[in-house]
């Protein structure tokens, strides 16, 4: 039996996947500004332990979820929409979360964010199972999964600069943060046709 000859990746491929990896380092930014922050916000907010928790908790069930509803969406929607409406999706909700005032505000945003982030992977995924060939898939999902790492090595030092013992300057890094996501969406759709 012999193999069916894929046509090796594009330039334009590849491009689209430096643009995923992107996404994926915008999602964990997103998700470790608050960890990075910690101290900040549960002394602004007044947040106990068992508040910052349930924060945790929720996320994680809010990402479970939004995993399976999205696994379910990504193979009978086309990419070129369904990712920027996921990665628009979180972005806001990261966004929104520099204008939180309370425990509830926050809980709500962290259960959205979850939510909205767990569609990263599926989306990711399937475009690249779409895009790439076998032989490319493996470098290709690398590459995505790279996103992660880097995003865990660039929060920190966002926050810093975006950061001073001002009071509610730990809200900066939400917005900022947040807003890359609008910019990516547009090059997102002008890159995937």
């Amino acid at each position: 039996m012999t193999a069916i000859a894929e046509p090796p990746a594009t330039i334009r491929s590849w491009g689209i996947c430096v643009l995923m990896l992107l996404a994926t380092m915008l999602n964990y930014m997103d998700r470790l500004a608050l960890s990075q922050q910690a101290t900040e916000i549960s002394t602004e907010l007044k947040l106990s332990n068992e508040d910052y928790s349930q924060i945790g908790a929720g996320f994680g069930l809010a990402f479970a979820v939004g995993g399976i509803v999205t696994g379910l969406i990504a193979d009978r929607l086309s990419p070129r929409w369904l990712y920027p409406a996921v990665l628009m999706g979180w972005s806001t909700v990261g966004f929104a979360t520099g204008w939180v005032t309370s425990f509830r505000e926050l809980l709500v945003c962290r259960v959205l964010l979850g939510f909205f982030e767990a569609g990263q992977w599926p989306c990711a995924l399937v475009t690249a199972q779409r895009m790439l060939s076998r032989r490319d898939r493996p470098l290709g999902n690398s590459l995505i999964q790279s996103g992660a790492s880097l995003g865990a090595i660039v929060t920190p030092f966002v926050v810093l600069v975006l950061t001073s013992d001002a009071h509610g300057s730990w809200r900066i890094p939400f917005r900022v943060i947040g807003s890359i996501g609008v910019v990516w969406v547009v090059a997102w759709l002008a890159a995937f046709r």
